[in-house]
């Protein structure tokens, strides 16, 4: 059996069916009892887990999909997120993400996978310096229960609502940019947004520039303000015989 896309297409952007309960309008029932003998027609193909976390995101979305939650979360927090179902490659289900931003009801992170096949390709400073810059890997040192993979690529915003539970917090210097969190956030700047990153990076150069030129300046500054002290008080000693002999 086939869904209607083009018909419930019109149905969903038309106002007048705002109103009207799906199961008054026979279009609309008829294509999701479609829909439904489609999932069935698929049971026999997905295996245990697959339907599992199938089963599990469609139940707590129905739950929680009007939720807003204010969940007190931070930057840095590493949590486990319900991702939802998704098209490939985009990951799918339940994942730990590492929260990048956050916003009242929103955040944004990067979600995290144990795949081996992943962890094999990702980038690591020291373990795997030529991986893929959009797979980072992380482990237990970085505040992850175990080896994983940062999907940088599939960097997205989600609802608070989507928190399964915390996991814990990175134990790098979330300000320090040789480490792990501005790593990630600059990967993604480059990468994602490389225009902007690339005028970043001229701003900085050239405002390190300036701080260099700056602090030689007031080197520079001090020095001459040292050589004028001296010389004011070499001033004072001469003056000192000329000023007792008029007095």
């Amino acid at each position: 059996m086939r869904i209607d896309y083009k018909k419930l297409g019109q149905i969903a952007i038309d106002p007048n069916y705002r109103n009207i309960p799906a199961k008054n309008t026979s279009d609309v029932l008829a294509n999701y009892l479609y829909l439904m003998s489609n999932l069935n027609a698929d049971v026999d193909t997905w295996s245990a887990s697959e339907m599992a976390m199938i089963t599990n995101s469609l139940n707590r979305w129905q739950d929680k999909k009007t939720n807003l939650s204010r969940q007190q979360i931070s930057v840095g927090d590493i949590l486990m997120v319900d991702l939802g179902l998704h098209y490939a490659p985009e990951l799918s289900y339940g994942h730990p993400a590492l929260v990048l931003e956050e916003w009242k009801n929103l955040m944004f992170i990067v979600p995290a996978t144990s795949s081996s096949s992943k962890l094999s390709q990702a980038y690591h400073p020291k373990d795997n310096p030529s991986g893929k810059w959009y797979y980072r890997k992380v482990g237990a040192a970085d505040g992850f229960v175990h080896d994983c993979v940062l999907i940088i690529n599939n960097a997205k915003i989600i609802s608070k609502a989507a928190i399964l539970s915390p996991m814990g917090k990175l134990t790098c210097d979330l300000q320090n940019k040789t480490q792990l969190f501005r790593e990630v956030k600059n990967t993604l700047m480059e990468h994602l947004f490389y225009r902007e990153w690339a005028a970043h990076q001229n701003l900085a150069a050239a405002y390190d520039e300036l701080q260099e030129k700056f602090d030689q300046l007031q080197k520079e500054k001090a020095d001459a303000d040292s050589k004028i002290q001296e010389l004011e008080n070499h001033i004072k000693e001469f003056r000192k015989p000329i000023d007792s002999r008029q007095n």
